[in-house]
């Protein structure tokens, strides 16, 4: 029997997918651009993706109101015989409405499976080098605007501590475990830009805007409506201080503590 990694051409789904390469486990990376397609609109091939599946990852994409089909697909799953898994959602998503995309993915595998276990991570390390905020700079020569306040402080985490808690999650028995995946330190936006100088990171510049003028620059690249709204709810959240908090999560389910800005900018320079 095999796992089943989605999202494995993401930050975190292709981390996870390469470390149980590397241990000699049986996985398939699941995506619309993966040898496994999987599209949460498709569900024409769902049973082929499940197919000799024990265990799964899932990531359920922000904003995309595709929240009740990754439910399905996890119903798919399970009809299939999968016995276990894994749910990366997004730090305070314990504190969503029901209906939201992943609160619902996380209700719904809770309801399916004896062996759950949910990563709700912090932004990423990794956002300023491949992920929105190294989109965003690239549309603007390097600026980064977005809509929180000088100070707003982030306890960022770096993607591999994520896949690492993913991939122990899947291995071994951490069963009904609730992680929220924070770094060892909270930290501004700007403190991030001015520290990635010199790395693989084009964010060159942050400045703060206001929601309008966020939610401008993120449509104007084409961005739905739905997507910018999830990015400005999560902003909002972090200036009313509910993503600086910073946990043992890291250390509970890997034994270490988890990897400082320092080591992900050493690691990362060019």
């Amino acid at each position: 029997m095999s796992t089943l990694v989605t999202g494995a051409t993401g930050m975190v789904g292709r981390r996870v997918l390469t470390e149980l390469r590397r241990r000699g486990l049986p996985v398939r990376g699941a995506s619309r651009g993966s040898e496994q397609r999987l599209d949460w609109t498709d569900t024409s091939n769902w049973g082929e993706a499940v197919a000799d599946v024990s265990r799964i990852f899932v990531v359920t994409p922000v904003g995309s109101a595709l929240g009740h089909r990754v439910a399905a697909f996890l119903e798919r799953a399970a009809e299939a015989g999968v016995g276990k898994a894994v749910v990366m959602s997004a730090m305070g998503t314990e504190h969503a409405p029901s209906d939201s995309d992943q609160r619902a993915a996380e209700f719904k595998a809770k309801e399916l499976f004896d062996r759950v276990t949910v990563l709700r991570p912090n932004w990423l390390f990794q956002d300023f080098t491949e992920g929105v905020f190294a989109a965003l700079a690239r549309s603007r020569n390097g600026r980064l605007q977005l809509p929180v306040k000088r100070r707003t402080p982030v306890s960022f985490v770096d993607a591999r501590d994520v896949a690492a808690a993913a991939v122990a999650a899947l291995v071994d028995d951490h069963g009904g475990k609730e992680y929220t995946l924070t770094g060892p330190e909270a930290l501004t936006f700007r403190e991030v830009v001015r520290q990635t100088k010199g790395t693989d990171s084009p964010v060159w510049r942050f400045k703060p805007v206001d929601e309008a003028t966020f939610y401008y620059r993120a449509a104007d690249r084409g961005w739905g409506d739905r997507y910018i709204d999830t990015l400005n709810e999560r902003f909002a959240a972090a200036v009313a201080g509910r993503a600086a908090e910073t946990t043992d999560d890291v250390r509970a389910a890997l034994g270490r503590e988890p990897i400082p800005l320092a080591r992900f900018i050493r690691e990362s320079t060019l």
